[in-house]
């Protein structure tokens, strides 16, 4: 028992799996919120959008301004922000007061992110292995399904004379954050006597030796734009464009979901000895395929299939660049490469969002437009990238 309460990684994790909780309780109906509170699919795209582009600013004003010792209180800050923010939309519901639902709820899921994005680099304070990033990485997708889960059980279910609505599930996830809250303020965090002073030109002049890292994240960014131009706001595509319900859009997202990781851990386990073309083809390939049969066919079950294929393979096959890529580089480049890669996501799935809003009325058939010119340019990128990985790998 000792061990375990000095253990400032458990708490850490245990930080992250009430946090992690907390976002499954309300995020992934967090679009429906808003539409119930009188927003348009393109207003709920734009604040998604901004969300993102807040994200990445944050992310690198934390990456290079704040040590170490100074993350956790701005971790502490953001979950106060969230929490306000969060109490604030609560009383916010149904008063059609779209200018503050609006300009709150881009900083709610901006601070999300921001949270998420920001303890791994607080673990690395205390340790440093492949081993705490995975459980983090686990911890972080596990228990998000989990409060997924506990929600789409309660929805549109009577507990003490209260319907359980989308406005309970975010008053959930705040009680959740506030449990997270008050773990992490309780884990003492000690400052580092080595600190290393973040230095643009050194980082410029390396990343301009290795140009290939620019067209890995221009890889990652336009992957991440692509899949939102098509399932920017998932939960709205399945109950206005499909019709279904959004419990059943819950179980279907959730267990894809769970699928697509069984999936990839299969795919890494049995096939990673195999074409990275092949890879590439199955995750990426398939999709384009799929967008020029939709234009031609313009068919709703078509399109169905194509989302489901879309959740289904959403984790699978990343091992052939992440990896590479990050453990190639050099060590003390390594953080800066992760949150570059996470920025690069985020600014892929702003546009990516900005554009399913304006797309989101139209026949499937101008739906996919984008994702077929962006999926084509995408394709030779990964051409591209998969023969320096070949190349690299030789010399290695």
């Amino acid at each position: 028992m000792q061990k375990i309460k000095n253990n400032k990684c458990f708490w850490l994790l245990f930080f992250l799996a009430l946090f992690g909780f907390s976002i499954g309780t309300f995020d992934n109906y967090r679009e429906l919120w808003m539409a119930e509170n009188y927003l348009s699919t393109v207003s709920i795209s734009h604040v998604i959008s901004i969300s993102y582009f807040v994200t990445v600013l944050i992310l690198f004003y934390f990456t290079i301004r704040v040590s170490a010792d100074k993350l956790k209180m701005g971790i502490v800050v953001s979950l106060l922000i969230k929490m306000i923010t969060g109490t604030i939309l609560i009383c916010l519901n149904g008063t059609n007061a779209l200018f503050w639902i609006k300009f709150l709820m881009f900083f709610d899921i901006a601070f999300t992110q921001v949270i998420v994005a920001s303890i791994y680099p607080l673990m690395m304070n205390i340790s440093k292995d492949d081993v705490l990033y995975t459980k983090k990485s686990f911890i972080e997708s596990l228990f998000s399904k989990l409060g997924f889960l506990f929600v789409s059980i309660l929805l549109g279910k009577v507990i003490i004379h209260t319907i359980v609505d989308y406005n309970l599930c975010l008053l959930l996830s705040i009680l959740f954050t506030f449990l997270s809250f008050f773990i992490l303020i309780t884990i003492e965090i000690e400052n580092k006597k080595e600190k290393t002073k973040f230095d643009l030109k050194e980082t410029l002049t390396y990343f301009n030796k290795n140009k290939i890292l620019y067209t890995y994240l221009f890889h990652n960014g336009l992957g991440a734009l692509i899949w939102a131009s098509i399932l920017g706001m998932p939960m709205l595509i399945l109950t206005e464009n499909i019709g279904l319900s959004s419990t059943i859009s819950s179980y279907l997202i959730l267990g894809i979901g769970i699928l697509s990781n069984f999936l990839s851990m299969f795919i890494v386990k049995y096939t990673k000895g195999k074409s990275d073309y092949v890879h590439m083809f199955f995750k990426y390939g398939i999709r384009l395929l799929f967008y020029i049969l939709i234009f031609f066919m313009n068919n709703t079950t078509l399109f169905f299939i194509m989302l489901l294929y879309l959740l289904l393979t959403d984790c699978t096959h990343e091992f052939v660049f992440s990896g590479f890529f990050i453990n190639t580089i050099e060590e003390k480049y390594s953080l800066l490469l992760t949150t570059l890669k996470y920025c690069s996501s985020l600014v892929g799935k702003a546009i990516g969002t900005f554009i399913c809003g304006l797309v989101f009325h139209f026949e499937y058939r101008y739906f996919v437009i984008p994702a077929i010119l962006l999926s084509i340019l995408h394709y030779v990128v990964i051409v591209k990238l998969i023969k320096e990985k070949q190349s690299q790998s030789k010399k290695i």
